[in-house]
């Protein structure tokens, strides 16, 4: 798994650089309890500059310190927005501008920021997007071991695995644990499976996050990428081109691509994919699922929910719904505000803290940092 210490370290090397002058020092002056929890970087025109962490939003102030009022967060201008977007370019508009249109652009270590302004249309499609007013700096987290628990219940033998479908509601770690999957069927399991090709059809940078047709993470030796390009192409091209064992690909469900999927699975191919949802039975009659469930084109599901322990419950059932193996991982707890006489609160959970004080450095929300 990161460790903290790397989570921080990828946020100060490949993201802190391309922030405007005042955020870059502020997030450089955030306590580590704080940057090794930020998922998000919101930042909008004439808006407060924001943090989004584990289901609390922070508002970011001029010298390093969070609130949870906008009242003395710093305010940003549309020609910091746009400085940004021209340092993230690297000085070239142009050379970004397929990336731009699409809404996001991914930098050195995975991490993606995403753009929305005003667009420009021309024959029905973007060519442009002026007038950038918000930006969104998503940090990107590899959880190295996150499936460890439940992959060999996905090897039908040392050299093939079952058609497999991961399931879960958004933000529940379907697509990072694909992305481990996806690394431990590449690698193989020293004496319990060989390892197979596995080509990735990564649609919208989210599994490989190629940075300059590298990926940043982490998908194994025997894995080929192709991004920026819808599931049909993509598994087309990869049947055609590169002869892999797998494909994967996140967030199934297009009614276009079924036929693809099927002639992947009469070609022998195996294939690795996610879906939103929150069970299987909730898929069965959902357009771009009901031929493959009607072909029983599934072997094994993984289903991802969260337990009253705040953790992760992975499930895994077999085609027929009979449940193979359930794995928990401990997941961020909700912050706990901690009410005190001066209005602030404390960041860590009531359970870690001792006389109301965490044992270690105490950060409190009001500015005061006391």
């Amino acid at each position: 798994m990161q460790s903290k210490n790397t989570a921080i370290n990828r946020i100060i090397t490949d993201v802190i650089p391309y922030l405007p002058g005042r955020v870059r020092l502020a997030v450089s002056n955030l306590d580590k309890s704080i940057l090794q929890e930020v998922e998000e970087i919101r930042l909008r025109a004439g808006k407060p500059a924001m943090l989004s962490l584990f289901r609390r939003d922070l508002f970011l102030g001029e010298t390093g310190l969070v609130f949870n009022n906008e009242n003395k967060s710093l305010t940003l201008t549309i020609d910091e927005l746009a400085d940004m977007v021209f340092k993230i370019c690297e000085n070239s508009y142009y050379a970004y501008q397929d990336d731009i249109n699409k809404g996001f652009i991914t930098i050195r270590g995975g991490h993606r920021i995403g753009l929305v302004g005003t667009p420009v249309i021309d024959s029905g499609k973007i060519i442009n997007i002026r007038d950038i007013s918000s930006l969104n700096v998503r940090i990107a987290r590899e959880i190295i071991g996150f499936g460890d628990g439940i992959v060999k219940n996905i090897f039908k033998n040392s050299r093939d695995i079952f058609n497999t479908l991961i399931i879960s509601p958004p933000g529940m770690g379907k697509t990072t644990l694909l992305r481990d999957i996806i690394r431990t069927v590449s690698n193989g399991m020293e004496n319990i499976f060989d390892g197979l090709k596995v080509g990735v059809v990564d649609e919208r940078g989210e599994i490989a996050a190629c940075y300059r047709g590298i990926p940043q993470n982490d998908l194994g030796c025997r894995t080929d990428v192709i991004h920026g390009i819808n599931k049909k192409e993509g598994m087309e091209i990869l049947l055609r081109s590169m002869s892999p064992g797998v494909i994967s690909l996140d967030e199934l469900g297009n009614p276009d691509d079924v036929s693809t999927v099927l002639q992947v699975r009469n070609a022998g191919i195996r294939l690795l994919a996610t879906a939103h949802g929150y069970d299987v039975n909730g898929l069965k009659e959902r357009r771009g699922f009901r031929e493959l469930f009607y072909e029983n084109f599934f072997e094994r599901f993984i289903v991802i929910s969260a337990n009253n322990g705040f953790q992760y419950e992975m499930k895994v059932l077999d085609g027929e719904g009979n449940v193979l193996c359930v794995d928990c991982k401990s997941r961020r707890q909700p912050f706990d505000p901690g009410e005190l006489n001066n209005g602030g609160f404390y960041i860590f959970p009531k359970s870690h803290r001792e006389n109301r004080v965490h044992p270690g450095n105490t950060i409190i929300f009001n500015g005061s940092g006391k």
